[in-house]
């Protein structure tokens, strides 16, 4: 083979590669999007696996998190706070958002910054984007079908592990 037919497939090789891997972009503008979802977490100590379903709305003003099952329950997050409606008890709370120390929920209301102080983002696999909190708390895993998020897995304070698989809507 010659070295400029080598040097072409090389680049192609590369550029593929690349497309199909994950960016910080492709994280952001999937944030933007609404999804239905399974979410799966795992208590460790009891062994159990609890799933619930539901879906996630975004909108300018922050987004909504609908589930339908085992709980009809509503989440209505803003930049401000955090409304709670659990529909099948017709009961509601609200709780300021600078109460909540989630870096999750920050996350997904004002999108992934690789300048931030508060974590670190890295590719950690060819298809999963790793945000990495410097306060030692758990990793979030944004796991890519190619440019489609497919996935978020993390654990919370509690050390349960949840697994969200989303389908876009």
């Amino acid at each position: 083979m010659s070295p400029k037919l080598f040097l072409i497939l090389a680049t192609l090789t590369f550029l593929v590669s690349a497309q199909q891997q994950p960016s910080l972009g492709h994280l952001n503008k999937a944030l933007l999007k609404n999804y239905s979802f399974v979410e799966r977490s795992l208590d460790p100590t009891g062994l159990k696996i609890e799933e619930s379903r539901g879906e996630i709305l975004f909108n300018a003003a922050g987004f909504t998190v609908n589930i339908s099952t085992p709980f009809k329950e509503r989440y209505e997050v803003t930049q401000e706070r955090v409304t709670i409606l659990d529909i099948d008890l017709n009961q509601s709370r609200i709780i300021n958002l600078e109460d909540v120390d989630s870096i999750f929920i920050k996350a997904l209301l004002n999108g992934i910054d690789d300048q931030s102080p508060n974590y670190e983002v890295s590719l950690t696999q060819p298809n999963i984007l790793t945000l990495r909190p410097i306060d030692n708390s758990s990793n979030i895993d944004f796991i890519f079908n190619k440019e489609i998020l497919g996935a978020i897995r993390y654990k919370d304070n509690l050390q349960i592990e949840h697994s969200i698989e989303l389908t876009e809507l």
